[in-house]
């Protein structure tokens, strides 16, 4: 039973008032939610006869800012906050916008098993496929041929496919998977 339903079924507003949030304390004084409460008892009979039936489900979630940019998930849980996802690896995927920070911070991490991990299944699949064909394309390095012109190159892959490459600061550097 919630402290609410309590407060209701001892007709204690006191306790009822003290729940409320600071804010609405600031806007609505005692004497008046106590005039309210002895003018509404039918409704608030009514309200702890539906609270005491049933569990409140709540889906009250929130983001922390973290001084880096960081945001920790936490979600209301029998009477407390509870850390959902954002820390290390562990992910709050429950709703649209948690998908989005954790995205945005495996981009910033640079870290592909997290890009991966939000990903959908089939995303993630055919990414992991060509992963998987890629490296079997190349795993004979005798069976490659390169083509280089001047800053360029191509390497030919087994099977048909082809790696283009580009020469940065003395470094050949990936340009283009196809």
């Amino acid at each position: 039973m919630t402290q609410l339903a309590r407060a209701i079924e001892r007709d204690r507003p006191d306790d009822a008032y003290a729940l409320l949030d600071p804010r609405l304390r600031a806007q609505l004084s005692r004497q008046r939610f106590t005039a309210l409460w002895k003018d509404n008892r039918g409704e608030l009979r009514e309200l702890a006869h539906k609270l005491a039936r049933r569990e409140l489900a709540t889906d009250a979630r929130a983001r922390v800012e973290l001084e880096d940019g960081e945001q920790v998930a936490v979600v209301l849980q029998d009477g407390g906050w509870r850390v959902e996802g954002g820390v290390l690896d562990a992910q709050a995927l429950s709703a649209p916008l948690d998908t989005v920070a954790e995205l945005r911070r495996a981009l910033q991490r640079q870290s592909l098993p997290a890009l991966l991990r939000v990903l959908s299944r089939e995303r993630r699949a055919a990414w992991m496929a060509t992963f998987e064909r890629s490296a079997q394309q190349t795993a004979d390095p005798l069976d490659l041929r390169v083509e280089v012109h001047g800053d360029e190159a191509i390497v030919h892959l087994t099977g048909g496919g082809e790696i283009h490459l580009k020469k940065e600061a003395g470094r050949w550097q990936i340009w283009d998977v196809r």
